[in-house]
């Protein structure tokens, strides 16, 4: 069997046969249908909750011990998923900038402009990890819809020979990369409406489980009061107005006291939470 047949054979670059009159569809019929697909992804995660639970967990468990990092490592649309997850931790939880890493395959022109052809370089993605000095103290985090691109495997590889804690997320059962993590996430969206775009169904389940799985880690590391980001940082007007907000009302102070209490804090959260 040769490896055209192999990569013809995963779900996700499967025809969805039902969807083959797409073209002729009305605009209405076409969205109707994208968003049906939409809704089964999210479905497709709720089936992986026990597994993301525990990653959760074993995650904060492992970050509150140490100093060590989140790190995504994937290709295309999975590692832009990835680096939007990672990089939203710092500005909503307060994460330290400097506890986050990446492995983009094609490095970061690829988050711009598609390096298609840099998936393939397995040694690459290898070669991403041990730039970082990953340690034991490190989460990785490995995405890929086919379960099996190269560079992603190289990454997670990489990663578990340098005694990382590794996360495997993949939207086709028995993936290889499932072989590589101490965590796989199996997100079995299927075949797509638009055959082998796995930025529709395949993508969003990636969203997903990013976003509540980095939820809840940060929550259990103690970023969240209630339902509030408690280490939100104030960039700009709006979010030091959220600052002020939350402040009154786990502090029961007014807007003006509130805005003092930050401004002598230099808009630093937790602390004047936590101030006498």
């Amino acid at each position: 069997m040769g490896e055209e047949t192999k990569l013809a054979d995963l779900l996700t670059e499967q025809v969805d046969r039902s969807s083959a009159d797409f073209d002729q569809l009305s605009s209405r019929k076409a969205i109707d249908r994208l968003l049906a697909h939409q809704a089964d992804a999210i479905t497709a995660v709720s089936r992986s909750a026990s597994r993301l639970t525990e990653a959760a967990d074993a995650v904060a468990e492992r970050l509150r011990q140490g100093e060590g990092r989140l790190i995504y490592g994937g290709a295309g649309t999975s590692i832009r998923l990835g680096v939007q997850d990672g990089v939203e931790l710092t500005p909503t939880f307060g994460w330290p900038f400097s506890r986050l890493a990446f492995c983009i395959a094609g490095d970061r022109e690829a988050l711009l402009q598609a390096q298609e052809g840099a998936e393939d370089d397995q040694a690459a993605g290898r070669a991403a990890i041990s730039a970082l000095a990953a340690t034991a103290d490190d989460i990785v985090i490995a995405i890929t819809a086919s379960g099996r691109t190269p560079y992603t495997l190289g990454v997670a590889d990489a990663a578990r020979a340098a005694g990382a804690m590794t996360l495997g997320i993949a939207n086709v059962p028995n993936a290889p990369l499932f072989d590589l993590v101490d965590f796989p996430i199996l997100l079995e969206t299927g075949p797509e409406v638009l055959s082998g775009s796995t930025r529709l169904a395949a993508g969003t389940a990636q969203k997903v489980a990013l976003n509540v799985w980095s939820t809840v880690v940060m929550t259990r590391l103690g970023r969240v009061r209630g339902n509030q980001m408690s280490c939100v940082q104030a960039t700009n007007e709006k979010l030091r107005a959220r600052q002020i907000r939350i402040l009154c009302e786990f502090r029961g102070c007014t807007e003006d006291e509130a805005r003092r209490r930050l401004v002598d804090c230099n808009w630093a959260l937790p602390s004047a939470l936590d101030a006498p």
